[in-house]
């Protein structure tokens, strides 16, 4: 039996007292959805995991692409600014290390859910977050 416990507590403990920066800065609750035999999902996939609406739109990017702003360090960032820079870079680096095939999805219209989500032993697990583009 795989150990989700542990993979959930991994997540929880590397996004802990973040917010994805949005207009609306979201704090990361972490999932697991079992299966049988994961393989990389695709957007219907993700309707009917997270038990959105059919025919919601969903938009897949990927990771690097979801944390880039989080993830950059910039000149003009103070000392709070880089610690914060420094634990998103530990927390992509722990998804890394936790999931295989990870992609991000954006399920919904302008506030959208935003599932990162990867192939884990016995399914899939990952963390979702709010998002906000308008």
């Amino acid at each position: 039996m795989p150990d989700t416990d542990a993979v959930i507590e991994t997540l929880r403990q590397a996004s802990d007292g973040l917010l994805f920066p949005s207009e609306t800065d979201a704090p990361f609750e972490p999932f697991f959805w079992p299966a049988d035999s994961p393989v990389p999902l695709t957007s219907p996939d993700i309707v009917r995991l997270c038990g959105a609406p059919a025919g919601t739109p969903v938009k897949k990017v990927k990771l690097d692409t979801f944390f880039r702003d989080a993830t950059t360090e910039e000149d003009w960032h103070n000392v709070a600014e880089r610690a914060e820079v420094a634990q998103f870079q530990s927390l992509v680096k722990s998804l890394k290390a936790a999931l295989k095939d990870i992609a991000v999805f954006h399920v919904g219209e302008t506030k959208m859910d935003a599932y990162v989500v990867g192939v884990a032993e016995g399914g899939y697990a990952g963390l979702k977050t709010q998002v906000v583009e308008t």
